[in-house]
Parts: C-alpha cells; structure tokens; sequence
C-alpha cells in the first residue's frame, strides 16, 4: 500500500509540471478509465437487485434495478422515482432473508 501512495505522490508531482498537451492526455485517461469502471460496475448487477445512491443534496435513495444499460443502471426507488445512475454510483445492498 506504501508502494501506491508513493507512486500517486509521483503521479501528481509530474502533473505540477505538465505542459497543456500532457495535461490533456491525462485528463483524456483518466475519463477513459471512467468509462471502464461503470461499465464494469453496471454489467455486475442483475434486474431486481436492491440498490442505494447519492442523488441529489445528498440524499441516500434506495431502489430496485429495472434496467442495466452498458454502463448506467435504470433504478426505480422506493419513492416511485426512476434514476439513471452510472454502475460506479450504486451500491448492492445486502439480501434480507
């Protein structure tokens, strides 16, 4: 763990010092990578499983997936309202039995 804080003190210690066009390539990376984590995240749920979110001001809603698009999840919350969160938002919360 020691290793990956270095190596992040590294990271942004060159981006200090990026010129514009380095600072694009990372910013376009990063957004890449993203990409991948949503999309990784929304394809791990399954229609029906239980989730919660930070919608709006904060607020911690909890709902059931009705759709898992490539990388947002169509929820619909116990309130009646349907979100389109990104699949790296949602939370799986636990089975009750």
């Amino acid at each position: 763990m020691q290793q990956k804080g270095h190596m992040i003190k590294n990271v942004i210690k060159f981006i200090h010092g990026a010129s514009n066009e380095d600072v694009d390539l990372i910013v376009q990376a990063i957004k890449y990578r993203r990409n991948q984590l949503h999309t990784q995240k929304a394809q791990s749920f399954r229609i029906g499983d239980t989730v919660s979110f930070t919608g709006r001001y904060g607020r911690i809603e909890t709902g059931t997936i009705e759709k898992v698009k490539i990388k947002y999840v169509l929820v619909k919350t116990d309130r009646g309202q349907k979100w389109n969160v990104p699949g790296n938002h949602l939370t799986k919360q636990k089975e009750t039995a």
